[in-house]
């Protein structure tokens, strides 16, 4: 498994956080919705990087709640017609 830095943009702002996956087409068509980065913007200083690496790190296959458990639910509500 490897890890990738990731953005969920949603309009107003983007949700940063690292997907662990066997490689980035794997994120790519699980979660299209996702933006991947090869390298950290610019702007990340080393700390917000670390800090998004502890706090906001995701195995594809996981259940856990957060971010890709989120977007989950967000297809199940858009394919239900809901809000």
């Amino acid at each position: 498994m490897n890890k990738y830095l990731v953005v969920y943009d949603y309009g107003q702002g983007g949700v940063w956080a690292f997907v662990t996956a066997d490689s980035a087409d794997q994120i790519r068509q699980e979660f299209p919705e996702l933006t991947i980065f090869e390298q950290a913007p610019a702007w990340m200083t080393k700390e917000v990087h670390d800090e998004i690496e502890r706090t906001m790190t995701f195995d594809i296959h996981g259940s856990q709640p957060g971010l890709l458990a989120n977007i989950r639910r967000n297809r199940s509500k858009e394919l239900k017609g809901g809000t």
